[in-house]
């Protein structure tokens, strides 16, 4: 029996080495190279298979195959090309990120950047921009547009390039030129979505019971999901609540955001505690354990979470960015009696921000009295 092709003749387009074995994409190096990294991942216990779709299994290959061979170019290769930059942004800025998520995040955007910027020379002055063949700004803006179905993450992208931009001009000493400086970014448009009493009653009665007391802790709190994660026992009691708010890091790395203890947010931390104790290691607690934690007795993360959330959008048919947890935050903010309420709720710096991204609520005003006989006799 002939062995399968490592190339798909209807998908030109799929990297060398994949190859469909009973409907699943797998990978396999073809060259001295790509055999080198293949052993490499082996030796680590990783699979090579790289998903059901070829989609799913270019996006595999450009997150584990390209940024290893990246890594094996020959120096003379990198030197000079976007690619050094990228690499000096890994080694000197990347282990310098104390939380996890924010690491990870910012690996993903290099993942994007360095395909579309990795290969490309970049100038080291202004008047090198001029002459073909360099990364300019136009280069960059052409790619926003390329990807402006995603335009708030494609200009995160760019900004990250920026700063890497930044960094080679003030501390490695590579280029005075920044082509990113120039770029008109994408415009973005704040989400909308109000999640209406009735609506977010529904949600409610969808959701499992610690799910619920998270959506009442951001409802009444405007604590994002990561804020409701770190909660810990010692946080409250029978007169206030202290969150952390790791999006303004200090020296601790989050600013503690403290607020008055009400009935309902009492309830809904005291059946947290409660629920708590069903799961391991929650009967027997101390002071700085987690307020939430999964039934192995682990804290709640992101792909944790995923997990309830998604049950509640199967049970109400939702469509996967119709309604999300931060809506809740959003509904604090367009509940709250005014804007400055609201920011103050949020703890936000500018209340243009809370104006302009969670207000969400449509203003309804009296309408006047007829103008018919007057106004004034009414």
């Amino acid at each position: 029996m002939p062995r399968p092709r490592t190339v798909n003749r209807k998908i030109p387009d799929l990297p060398r080495g994949m190859r469909q074995v009973d409907g699943r994409w797998h990978w396999r190096g073809t060259d001295a190279a790509t055999k080198e990294i293949e052993q490499r991942l082996r030796a680590t216990g990783m699979s090579m298979g790289a998903g059901k779709t070829p989609n799913a299994a270019r996006l595999w290959w450009e997150k584990h195959i390209s940024p290893a061979l990246t890594a094996m170019l020959p120096s003379d290769e990198v030197e000079g090309t976007v690619e050094e930059i990228i690499r000096k942004y890994e080694a000197d800025e990347l282990p310098t990120f104390k939380r996890d998520a924010t690491r990870k995040e910012y690996e993903g955007r290099i993942r994007r950047l360095r395909p579309a910027f990795g290969k490309k020379r970049y100038p080291k002055t202004e008047a090198q921009a001029l002459h073909p063949g360099y990364l300019r700004d136009v280069n960059i803006t052409q790619h926003l547009h390329d990807n402006k179905a995603r335009a708030p993450s494609a200009n995160k992208d760019i900004q990250l390039l920026s700063r890497m931009f930044r960094l080679a001009r003030v501390r490695w000493g590579l280029s005075t030129y920044n082509p990113c400086e120039l770029v008109e970014y994408l415009p973005e448009s704040p989400r909308d979505e109000y999640v209406s009493d009735t609506r977010y009653g529904e949600i409610y009665a969808a959701a499992n019971p610690i799910l619920q007391c998270m959506l009442e802790i951001s409802t009444q709190t405007g604590a994002r999901e990561g804020m409701i994660f770190d909660i810990r026992l010692r946080d409250f009691d029978e007169k206030q609540i202290e969150l952390r708010v790791t999006k303004k890091p200090n020296d601790k790395g989050y600013q503690p955001k403290a607020y008055e203890m009400t009935p309902d947010l009492w309830r809904a931390l005291t059946r947290a505690k409660e629920l708590r104790k069903k799961n391991r290691g929650g009967a027997a607690s101390l002071p700085s354990d987690y307020l939430f934690i999964t039934k192995h007795g682990k804290p709640y993360s992101k792909e944790s979470f995923k997990t309830l959330w998604r049950a509640v959008r199967e049970k109400l048919g939702l469509k996967p960015r119709e309604i999300t947890f931060h809506d809740m935050r959003a509904k604090a903010a367009s509940d709250a009696s005014s804007d400055v309420a609201a920011q103050e709720l949020l703890h936000h710096e500018d209340v243009k921000v809370t104006k302009r991204v969670y207000r969400r609520k449509v203003p309804s005003s009296k309408p006047l009295p007829s103008a018919i006989g007057g106004r004034d006799a009414a």
